[in-house]
Parts: C-alpha cells; sequence; structure tokens
C-alpha cells in the first residue's frame, strides 16, 4: 500500500495492494495453520444451517446499523455544500478509525464469554464480563475527555489546517465515539448470550428514528446537527443493548471503575488545560501517561483480563 500511494497508482492501486496483502495473509495463515490441523474442503449443511440460525439476525442487526452510521453523511450532501460535507467527513473517519480498537478488542473476548455462558460457567462468564467492561471504559472515557482539549492540534495533523473548522465537530463526534466503545461492547455481549435475535427490533427502531433525527436537524442545523443526531442514535442503542444484556446476565456496571476513570480523567483534564499549547508530540503523550499514572495510584487497571486471553487453549 505504502508503494502504490508513494508510485501515485490512484485509488484501483491501492485497493489493489490491500487485495494483495490480503491474499498473503490468508495464505500465510493456511499453511501455518496446516502445520497444526489439517484442512479439507467438506461440505455439512447441517453446520450450514445451524450457522445461519445464529448469524442472519447479525446481518440484519448489521444493515439497520449502517442506516445511522452511514446515511447522515449522505443527507448532508443533499442539503449542504461539499465544504461542510468535508468538514464533517474528516471529522467522522476519527470515529471509524477508533471504534476499531474495542471491535478488534471484543473479537477476543468474545470466544471467552460465548464458552463461559454456554457452558453455564456463570462465575467465570462474570470474571470476564467486568474486566473487559473496565477496560472498554479506561480508554472511552479519557479519549473522550482528551479530545476536548486537543481536537484542533490532531484535526491538523492528521487531515490538515484546512480542515482547522471541524475542531468544534470532532468534539462532538468523539462523545459518539465514546459511546459507540460502550455499544460494542454490550452488542458483543448480547452475540455470547445469544440474544441476537431479540435485538432486531432495537436496530431496527435506533435506524428510523436517527434517520428521522437526520431529516430534521440537517437541513437546519447542518453538520452540528449530524453530529448530534449521531451522538442520539449511539447511545440510545448502547443504552438498549446494556439493558438487555443486564436483564439477562444479572451482571450491573461497576461504578467503582467509572468514577476512577473520571477522577484519573479529571486530573489528566488539568495538566491538558496547562500544556494543550505546547506540541502534541508533548502533550499527548504527557497526558496519557498522567492519566494512567493517576489511575493506577487509584488501583483501576484490570491486571487478571489479559492472564485470562492469554491462557486460552
Amino acid at each position: 500500500i505504502a508503494l502504490a500511494a508513494y508510485f501515485d497508482l490512484g485509488l484501483l492501486g491501492i485497493i489493489s495492494a490491500g487485495v494483495i496483502g490480503s491474499i498473503f495473509n490468508f495464505s500465510y495463515l493456511f499453511y501455518s495453520t496446516r502445520k497444526i490441523i489439517k484442512i479439507h474442503w467438506a461440505f455439512d449443511f447441517d453446520i450450514w444451517k445451524e450457522t445461519l440460525q445464529k448469524s442472519w439476525p447479525i446481518a440484519v442487526s448489521i444493515a439497520f446499523n449502517l442506516v445511522y452510521l452511514k446515511t447522515d453523511t449522505i443527507i448532508m450532501s443533499l442539503y449542504h455544500s461539499p465544504s461542510d460535507v468535508g468538514l464533517y467527513g474528516a471529522s467522522f473517519r476519527f470515529l471509524e478509525i477508533l471504534i476499531m480498537i474495542p471491535t478488534m478488542f471484543m473479537g477476543l473476548i468474545l470466544p471467552l464469554l460465548s464458552n463461559y455462558w454456554s457452558s453455564k460457567n456463570f462465575i467465570e462468564f462474570k470474571k470476564i464480563f467486568e474486566s473487559a467492561f473496565d477496560v472498554i471504559i479506561i480508554i472511552a472515557i479519557p479519549l473522550a475527555i482528551g479530545t476536548l482539549f486537543l481536537a484542533k492540534p490532531i484535526i491538523i495533523l492528521v487531515a490538515g489546517k484546512e480542515f482547522a473548522p471541524a475542531t468544534p465537530i470532532l468534539k462532538i463526534i468523539i462523545f459518539a465515539t465514546a459511546i459507540v466503545f460502550v455499544g460494542i461492547f454490550y452488542g458483543h455481549t448480547i452475540v455470547a448470550i445469544e440474544k441476537q435475535k431479540k435485538m432486531i427490533w432495537a436496530y431496527a427502531t435506533t435506524a428510523i428514528l436517527s434517520l428521522t433525527a437526520y431529516l430534521i436537524f440537517i437541513p437546519k442545523y447542518s453538520y452540528y446537527g449530524a453530529a448530534w443526531a449521531t451522538v442520539f442514535a449511539e447511545s440510545l442503542i448502547a443504552i438498549i443493548c446494556a439493558w438487555m444484556v443486564i436483564k439477562t446476565t444479572k451482571i450491573f456496571p461497576d461504578f467503582l471503575i467509572i468514577l476512577k476513570v473520571f477522577l484519573a480523567s479529571g486530573i489528566m483534564a488539568i495538566i491538558l488545560y496547562f500544556i494543550k499549547k505546547q506540541s502534541l508530540f508533548i502533550s499527548l503523550p504527557s497526558s496519557i501517561a498522567v492519566y494512567f499514572f493517576a489511575l493506577y495510584i487509584l488501583k483501576g487497571i484490570p491486571k487478571n483480563l489479559l492472564k485470562e486471553i492469554i491462557k486460552i487453549k
């Protein structure tokens, strides 16, 4: 991909490089796996049936999710100038990139949660669930608070000075991002406890309400309307997913860790207030170091989750 960009091969060159990279990645993994277990082509329609029965609700939910995740930009383009769409798109891109963090993390945790839930080992399920929740909160809250102080230098660094007017948009979108972190956590847990079919109505309702909000607020308030409508949509689905998980598992959020994270983030915010005009390469690592040191002092860092992931057989 770097070579395709260097030789200016255009969009098709970038995409082709990505495809080639994926082929090499798959080939290496397939070859390495065959050293451990022999894999052969086979048709097992019972497995097909079971897989489709469990996965179709997820597919439908993703379709509704795309409605409230993507239609805001489309509606923006119908009512406002390309420059407005560009400013909003630059800010929203942060959300799209950052949510890969909880997605990959919960991809590691989901097998553990599914295994313990299906085997009715609720003690271990609760332990992993609570530790994973701690990790999500530890990342999401300071991410939102820190970006309030560093939004402008971050967006200039990533997108360029011409996108500096997108700073106030990013300050709104980052709250939606933090909420998405929590939504992804509970959304994956929904799959682990096999309640995905019962959640279709929630994603459909969120899609309808968010689309309505976009049509009402975007024409009048432009990217601010789109950003706040996104916060609303992500908050709604996160709350519903959390409600379903709590109702099923009887596990409530650990408000103590939330309090500790807010306290540590507050200390970080005080430091950022005084050093925010420094270079981003100074203010960002300094604020991160202060946050984790404060969280360590407050005993808010989970210690057993990484060990649990590593010991998977």
